[in-house]
């Protein structure tokens, strides 16, 4: 996908089919071959991320937007199954396991995954409690269901039991927890708005940026060629202070690569963070 990029114009709306035709056609490989094909869409989503592979923000806005219609039909399909079958399962020991997974298992587990992602303990809180989307649990219970295993749709009840409770208790936290995460981005600088990629969450810089003076700056600003100066402080640092170096662009820090994709060629660029 890169080298088709780099070596033919391709309209950006027609990128948009990258995604599509990744995931239509990893899940028809893995299927073909016996395999998995949920396993292996998940896979080619990963893919994308680690390469860095850039998707259209036209893809991106179709993907959310069709992402959140299936999820509203895989929820009423579930919905309706599981209102036949959860008569079969008790429900004190059910709500009794979903306390210990939504309180006490699914946190600690996210925040060690997360421990040496680059991002602050508000934002690792917030991951934590939230978590990952309770339609891949039913999904990998379906599984099993189809794989005719005894007990299983005692099993799918059971995990259909703590879905309904985290969806109780998570969606009435939202409001809440995403207002007081608002606030602290607003209040401070958060260490992942230095980022532009999940990959750079994870992953590792190559080195230092190289760094001029004022004094350096002002005089190349007096010469012949100036430099493009963004203005990239963080949303707090900014809303604190909103004054800016005259002539700069104000770009957020991570939209630079975005900009840095559309912005002027053999020209010398200046970020100021402070």
């Amino acid at each position: 996908m890169n080298k088709i990029d780099a070596r033919m114009a391709i309209r950006e709306e027609h990128q948009a089919l990258y995604g599509v035709g990744l995931v239509l056609a990893s899940y028809a490989g893995a299927t073909a071959v016996g395999g998995d094909g949920f396993l292996a869409s998940f896979a080619a989503g990963v893919a994308v991320v680690v390469l860095n592979q850039s998707l259209c923000e036209c893809f991106l806005d179709f993907g959310e937007i069709a992402s959140e219609m299936a999820m509203l039909l895989a929820f009423v399909l579930f919905g309706a199954v599981l209102s036949g079958i959860l008569g079969s399962v008790a429900l004190g020991p059910a709500f009794i396991l979903a306390a210990l997974v939504i309180f006490l298992i699914r946190p600690p587990v996210l925040g060690l995954v997360l421990s040496r992602a680059k991002v602050s303990w508000e934002a690792r809180a917030f991951v934590a409690w939230f978590g990952p989307r309770g339609l891949n649990s039913l999904l990998l219970a379906l599984l099993v269901v189809q794989a005719g295993i005894p007990g299983s749709e005692l099993l799918l009840a059971t995990i259909g039991v703590v879905v309904l409770a985290s969806v109780t208790i998570h969606g009435a936290s939202a409001t809440p927890v995403s207002a007081w995460y608002g606030r602290k981005a607003s209040d401070e600088i958060l260490e992942e708005e230095r980022e532009a990629t999940v990959a750079g969450l994870f992953g590792q810089h190559a080195g230092e940026v190289p760094r001029i003076s004022v004094d350096e700056l002002a005089e190349l600003m007096s010469g012949p060629n100036p430099p493009v100066i963004l203005d990239v402080r963080a949303r707090a640092s900014y809303d604190h202070d909103g004054s800016q170096i005259p002539g700069s662009i104000r770009v957020l820090p991570d939209q630079v690569l975005e900009w840095a994709a559309d912005g002027p060629e053999n020209r010398m660029v200046v970020a100021y963070c402070a």
